[in-house]
């Protein structure tokens, strides 16, 4: 597998990165942060991955809570590689680190210059495409509830069982059958694969994607995407070497092959 530079791997681990310049250190800009010497004032200069909510912050001063040893100098301009920390009047974020601006680091990371939500899409496309197991293209023929769901519930019926209870957070596991045209990542020899889904739109699980009969697109599946993301009981419904797709960004529309192609390629090295 070929190795990500400093600035990938900050990246990939980053919802809101930006250029920007350091106009006060030992200062914050909320009077719910504790200052610190850790904390800056930083003038978002360029979005350059970011989501929706906060694309509004381009050229607004926030708060930046460096990392231990991560240092910083008043008037320069960098790229902060952040997260998302304190919403209120104005906003504090957590910075995992930092790197000098210059014309050739920016340019490398604005995968869309003129879009920083589509580029914090496609960043995130990518990461799912270099950790995925298989990646298909296709389209959904079918969705419907596992087998052992299906025996449950008839089990359930013939002992004159009409309710079950159903935690909050269940996941409510279906799956979906994919018609490949093409194993992008992977192996595969069936023309078909099965990958199971939540359908619960519950807060835990309304991000993950929801498979529909008709769908077509890019498809990255995995086989341990659960192992230390959920306690076990939320997983249970997956077993050992079944495929899932949990992340928004594991759908993605047939214009994206050619970067998670490359993406996919490059992680195989």
């Amino acid at each position: 597998m070929a190795e990500r530079t400093r600035s990938e791997e900050l990246a990939a681990q980053a919802k809101f990165v930006f250029q920007g310049t350091v106009r006060q250190v030992r200062a914050a800009t909320m009077r719910e942060v504790p200052v610190t010497d850790n904390t800056v004032v930083v003038r978002v200069d360029r979005l350059i991955h970011a989501s929706e909510a906060l694309t509004d912050y381009a050229g607004q001063e926030i708060t930046v809570q460096l990392t231990a040893g991560e240092n910083v100098q008043e008037g320069q301009t960098y790229i902060f590689y952040t997260n998302g920390w304190i919403f209120g009047d104005g906003l504090a974020v957590q910075s995992i680190g930092n790197e000098v601006a210059t014309a050739p680091a920016v340019a490398g990371l604005s995968i869309h210059p003129d879009d920083p939500v589509r580029s914090l899409e496609t960043r995130e496309a990518l990461t799912q495409a270099a950790t995925a197991d298989l990646i298909v293209t296709g389209s959904v023929s079918a969705v419907r509830l596992p087998s052992e769901e299906v025996a449950a519930r008839s089990t359930a019926m013939a002992r004159g069982q009409t309710t079950e209870r159903i935690s909050e957070h269940a996941a409510l596991w279906h799956e979906a059958v994919i018609d490949i045209d093409e194993v992008v990542k992977g192996s595969h020899a069936q023309r078909q694969v099965v990958v199971r889904f939540p359908s619960s739109t519950d807060v835990r699980w309304h991000q993950a994607p929801k498979f529909r009969t008709g769908q077509d697109g890019v498809f990255m599946l995995h086989r341990e995407q659960l192992a230390g993301a959920t306690p076990a009981a939320l997983a249970a419904g997956v077993g050992p070497g079944e495929y899932t797709a949990i992340h928004p960004a594991d759908i993605q529309p047939i214009e994206e092959l050619p970067r998670i192609r490359l993406a996919a390629q490059a992680s195989s090295r």
